[in-house]
């Protein structure tokens, strides 16, 4: 009974709950895409990332400029002392 010294509460999912068939470690082109590679195969799938949060269209802030509006206009930068 509960209160009583000798219940003991156990959490019999546990196991199933947190066993994954694969850890990703990294949501950038590679580990995402990885990510999704292994869901769509079926495989129940924990991706990590150390990253902050990115909400979705607010924090991609070059996605709607015109190539001249970025910096350096596409190009690449010369190295410093050539």
């Amino acid at each position: 009974m509960p209160g009583d010294s000798l219940h003991v509460s156990i959490n019999n999912k546990a196991v199933t709950q947190n066993t994954y068939d694969a850890i990703v470690v990294g949501s950038g082109i590679s580990g995402g895409w990885a990510a999704k590679e292994l869901c769509e195969k079926g495989l129940k799938t924990l991706v990590l990332e150390r990253g902050r949060d990115v909400v979705h269209v607010k924090d991609y802030t070059g996605t709607t400029k015109d190539p001249w509006e970025l910096d350096h206009h596409g190009q690449l930068t010369e190295r410093k002392g050539r």
